[in-house]
């Protein structure tokens, strides 16, 4: 019997509730089979409970694992195309300086030929004495145009860079100026009636003499301009020429213009390539409106269309 009872008294389980405000005591008896399945539902809710955490948990991480990837490709993409610009640029300045050596080296180059074949001593004499022909004479002018394109080159692929500009611009200055004093532009608009060397005279066809200029037929009263850039030396009526202007270019250059019907500058007057200087007329020893063009190397007359621009 004893035996019975205490199975019996093993097949529940006692809970006591003790109120606060109250004496009663209330016992609840679980049988064991409720108990177990208590338990087994309690510890299933927890995992329930526990493994939708970590799914909630691990899809947290999954996007946020998922933005710093899209932020990463994005920095990526930056970075790449910040690559690929530097790359284009540095390209770019290969090139430009590719381009720099090469227009240095044609310039050195020419520079040092020139100085070989014209250049004896000083600058002063540096027109009157270089050796050869009237061939040398236009290679000579023609050298000079191309350093000057040269030097336009250089300070365009040289514009961002102040100290190189800089330098450039003052020999591109010295280049000029030496240009400038060449007689290179044609002084009148019109045809040539007349050429430098031994020609018939024009008042005795009989007699040959030496012509010592170029003669340009031209309207009367036509603007003269300055062949170069120099100094007026002579601006008076000079015998045969008529009325005359003798611009001093330096480098032992000098350029006159005859039979003027009219002179527009004074002796002293500084005047540019390109500046009217007189009108075309036929003063003097003259058989009709024209200019009578020279020009001189040490006062000795040369073959002007060896110095003129080509038409």
């Amino acid at each position: 019997m004893k035996r019975l009872v205490k199975r019996k008294k093993r097949e529940y389980w006692s809970i006591m509730v003790v109120p606060h405000n109250t004496d009663e005591i209330k016992v609840f008896k679980i049988s064991s089979l409720k108990y177990k399945l208590l338990t087994l539902g309690t510890v299933t809710l927890t995992f329930c409970v526990c493994l939708g955490l970590l799914i909630t948990y691990l899809a947290i991480t999954n996007r946020t694992l998922y933005e710093d990837r899209e932020n990463i490709i994005a920095v990526n993409k930056q970075q790449k195309d910040l690559i690929m610009e530097k790359q284009e640029t540095i390209e770019s300045y290969i090139k430009k300086i590719d381009k720099q050596d090469e227009l240095t080296r044609d310039f050195t180059n020419l520079y040092k030929n020139m100085a070989t074949q014209y250049i004896d001593h000083q600058m002063e004499g540096l027109t009157a004495t270089r050796s050869g022909g009237k061939r040398d004479d236009r290679a000579f002018i023609n050298d000079i145009n191309r350093l000057k394109n040269i030097l336009d080159n250089l300070e365009q692929a040289n514009d961002d860079d102040p100290e190189m500009v800089s330098e450039l611009s003052e020999t591109q200055a010295k280049l000029k100026e030496y240009i400038d004093a060449i007689p290179t532009l044609w002084p009148a608009t019109g045809r040539i009636s007349s050429e430098f060397g031994i020609r018939s005279d024009p008042f005795n066809h009989y007699i040959e003499k030496k012509h010592n200029g170029l003669d340009i037929a031209a309207d009367y009263g036509c603007d003269i301009k300055a062949s170069a850039s120099g100094n007026v030396v002579f601006s008076d009526y000079y015998g045969n020429y008529g009325n005359c202007v003798i611009i001093n270019h330096g480098y032992g250059l000098s350029t006159l213009y005859g039979h003027c019907s009219e002179l527009c500058v004074k002796v002293g007057q500084s005047v540019k390539k390109g500046d009217v200087i007189a009108k075309v007329g036929s003063s003097g020893r003259s058989t009709g409106p024209h200019l009578h063009f020279e020009v001189r190397i040490n006062d000795v007359p040369t073959d002007p269309l060896e110095y003129l621009d080509n038409n």
